[in-house]
C-alpha cells in the first residue's frame, strides 16, 4: 500500500474526527465521542502496521513532512475548543494562582475558608475543591508560570499542546540521533490518546512525557548530565517515571547524579514550608481513590493500600533492572514496559497516565502497550455512568474484557511469533552445525 494513500486517508480521517469533536463537544464517554475515538485509531493502527510489521521506509520526506502536519492539525481544532469547567485545567490554574498570592499548595486546601478570597468564579466550584494538591514541583512551577503570562484554560491548554509538539521534535531528533527512521516518530504523533488527552483534556502529563523523552533521547546519545536532569523534572512533574531510575545505573556519573539531585532540592525549596517532599493527595488517592485497578484490587486484599502501592513500584523497578542488564539504553522497550507494569498494578489508572509510555512505542515488543493506549479509552463510560445516571464510579466487567482482553491478544500473538522465530532460528542453526 502506497504511502501516500495512508498519510492523505489516514490525515483525513485524524483531522475530521479533530475537528467534529471540536464543534460538537461530546462528552467523554458519549456514544459520538467513542466514534470519533475508533476513527482516530484506524489510521494510528493502520500505520503501526506499516512502520513496524510491514515494509520499512525509506519513504518519501515530502509524505514524512505531511504526516507531521497532519498529526499539527488535529490537534488545533481542539487545542482552542472551549475548556469544560470539570477539566483538571481548572486546578491547575487555581494552584498557580495561590503560588502567586503567596501560599504554598501542598499546606492548603481550595475549600478552606481562609483561601475563600483567593477563587474566582471559574474555581470556586472545581470539582477537586476539598482535596490537597496531587501535583508535584516542577508541575506546580508550570502552572505559576502559565499562570503569571495568562491566567485562563485555554493558555493553560495551549501551553500543554507546546510541551505535546516538542515532544513530537524530540522523539524525531532521537530517531535521528539513534539510526532510526523519523517516520516511527508518528507512533508518538499520531496516537489518539496522546491527540484526545492533551490538546482535547489538556492533562498535565504532557509536561512530564516531555522531559522523560528528553531524558531517553539525551542517554542515548551520551548527554548524561542533561539526561539526568530531564528525569528528575520528569519525576517532579508526575511520578509514574520513578520506576526507570534503574535505567541510570551505571550510565550516568556520580556527578550527573548529585546535579538532579541538587535540581530535585532546588524544585521543592519553594514549597519547604510544607515538609521536605510533600506528597499532597497522594498517600489519599493511595488509601482511597480506586479506578481501573484490577491487579491493585487484589494486592490490596493481600497487603493492604499502602504495601501494595509500593509493591507495584517495586514490580516497575525490577522490571527495568532486568532491562538495564539486557537492553540498550536506547530501547523502546526499557523505558516502556517498566512504566506499563507499575500502572497495570497501580490503585488508579486513568486514561491519560498511559501517556508517560506513549514515546516510546515505535518498537515491536511495544505493540501491546500501543494496544492498551487505545482500549483504555473505553473506560471513558465510566464518566457517562456517573454525571448522567449517578452510578458508581467503577469500571463494568465488559469494559474490562475490552481494555485488557485486546492487549493480553496482542501480547499472546508476538509470544507465539517470538517462539517460532527461535525454533526457526534455532534449526538454521543445527543445520549448519551439521
Amino acid at each position: 500500500m502506497r504511502i501516500s494513500l495512508l498519510v492523505l486517508a489516514g490525515g483525513v480521517c485524524l483531522v475530521a474526527s479533530a475537528v467534529v469533536l471540536a464543534i460538537t463537544q461530546a462528552p467523554l464517554g458519549t456514544p459520538t465521542f467513542f466514534a470519533l475515538a475508533a476513527l482516530m485509531t484506524v489510521p494510528y493502527g493502520w500505520l503501526l502496521w506499516r512502520l513496524l510489521a510491514g515494509a520499512r521506509p525509506p519513504f518519501p520526506s515530502r509524505w514524512f513532512a505531511a504526516a507531521v502536519l497532519v498529526a499539527v492539525a488535529a490537534r488545533i481544532p481542539l487545542a482552542v475548543a472551549r475548556v469544560d469547567e470539570r477539566s483538571d485545567m481548572i486546578r491547575y490554574l487555581y494552584d498557580g494562582r495561590v503560588q502567586r498570592l503567596g501560599y504554598n499548595p501542598f499546606s492548603i486546601r481550595p475549600s478552606d475558608s481562609e483561601v475563600a478570597w483567593t477563587h474566582t468564579d471559574l474555581t470556586r466550584h472545581m470539582p477537586s475543591l476539598r482535596a490537597q494538591t496531587p501535583y508535584p514541583a516542577a508541575a506546580q512551577l508550570f502552572f505559576r508560570l502559565v499562570v503569571t503570562i495568562r491566567e485562563t484554560p485555554r493558555a493553560m491548554k495551549l501551553a500543554l499542546l507546546l510541551c505535546d509538539l516538542l515532544t513530537i521534535l524530540v522523539v524525531y531528533r532521537w530517531m535521528i540521533d539513534s539510526g532510526r527512521t523519523p517516520w516511527l516518530a508518528l507512533a508518538y504523533a499520531w496516537n489518539p490518546l496522546v491527540i484526545l488527552e492533551v490538546a482535547h483534556s489538556g492533562h498535565i502529563d504532557a509536561l512530564g512525557v516531555l522531559f522523560i523523552a528528553t531524558s531517553a533521547w539525551l542517554l542515548t546519545i551520551r548527554r548524561t548530565s542533561l539526561a539526568a536532569c530531564a528525569f528528575v523534572l520528569a519525576v517532579a512533574s508526575k511520578l509514574v517515571p520513578i520506576v526507570l531510575v534503574p535505567l541510570y545505573w551505571g550510565r550516568v556519573r556520580i556527578r550527573d547524579a548529585a546535579l538532579g539531585a541538587g535540581l530535585l532540592a532546588v524544585l521543592y525549596l519553594p514549597f519547604s514550608s510544607a515538609g521536605m517532599l510533600p506528597l499532597g493527595a497522594v498517600p489519599n488517592v493511595i488509601d482511597n481513590i480506586r479506578f481501573n485497578g484490577p491487579v491493585f484490587y487484589g494486592l490490596r486484599l493481600l497487603l493492604g493500600p499502602r504495601p501494595a502501592a509500593a509493591a507495584a513500584v517495586l514490580l516497575g523497578i525490577a522490571v527495568a533492572a532486568w532491562l538495564r542488564l539486557h537492553r540498550p539504553a536506547g530501547d523502546a522497550g526499557a523505558w516502556a514496559w517498566p512504566m506499563t507494569v507499575a500502572l497495570a498494578a497501580a490503585p488508579v489508572i486513568y486514561p491519560w497516565y498511559l501517556l508517560y509510555c506513549t514515546p516510546f512505542l515505535f518498537a515491536l515488543d511495544t505493540l501491546p502497550i500501543a494496544a492498551w493506549s487505545v482500549t483504555i479509552l473505553s473506560t471513558y463510560i465510566v464518566w457517562v455512568r456517573a454525571y448522567s445516571f449517578h452510578l458508581l464510579w467503577v469500571v463494568p466487567a465488559p469494559v474490562y474484557a475490552i481494555e485488557y482482553g485486546v492487549v493480553l491478544m496482542v501480547l499472546m500473538v508476538l509470544v507465539v511469533l517470538r517462539v517460532r522465530v527461535l525454533r526457526v532460528l534455532g534449526g538454521a542453526k543445527g543445520a549448519v552445525h551439521r
